[in-house]
């Protein structure tokens, strides 16, 4: 299950792309209409998402207040979460030398922030331990490997490994 949201993650990460296409990539899959519905009811000024699907969650990609925005709704159609990218200058201080030290031979690749849905207990990592309903993910690569690294950082700034992907 963590590697399905894993991958809707890596997905939110990299799907500015085929959002600007006006096709989301990810799935054929049709999202659910309960999905949908709930969607209207949680983002009522929204307009023109784009919805794809996977073995779990409904994704919503859309735009709010001039942000990208991904929103995952679980099989019972209630909200998980939301993503959208992130700057890492605006990363804790402490996170960002935690990183630089550890990681010096890694570039940064994207970093996105994930607000997870408290009162849904589905969540999109549920196999996470969470300290807060904000958690920010940030992709590393050395130049010289095809794999990179997602760490995990919480807002006070604690960063902690959380998968390679290939």
């Amino acid at each position: 299950m963590k590697k399905i949201g894993l991958t809707m993650l890596m997905a939110a990460l990299i799907c500015t792309a085929s959002f600007a296409d006006g096709v989301h990539k990810a799935s054929k899959q049709k999202a659910t209409f309960m999905a949908k519905q709930d969607f209207q009811s949680d983002f009522p000024n929204v307009k023109g998402e784009q919805w794809s699907r996977d073995q779990q969650y409904s994704e919503a990609t859309f735009m709010q207040n001039g942000i990208l925005m991904h929103a995952f709704y679980d099989w019972n159609s209630e909200l998980a979460g939301t993503t959208h990218n992130f700057a890492y200058s605006d990363l804790p201080g402490s996170a960002r030398k935690t990183i630089a030290k550890q990681y010096k031979n890694y570039t940064v690749e994207s970093t996105i922030v994930y607000n997870d849905q408290e009162d849904n207990l589905n969540d999109l990592f549920p196999l996470v331990p969470y300290e807060s309903d904000v958690n920010y993910f940030v992709s590393l690569k050395k130049n010289d490997q095809s794999e990179s690294i997602i760490l995990q950082v919480t807002p006070d700034g604690n960063v902690s490994f959380f998968e390679t992907m290939r």
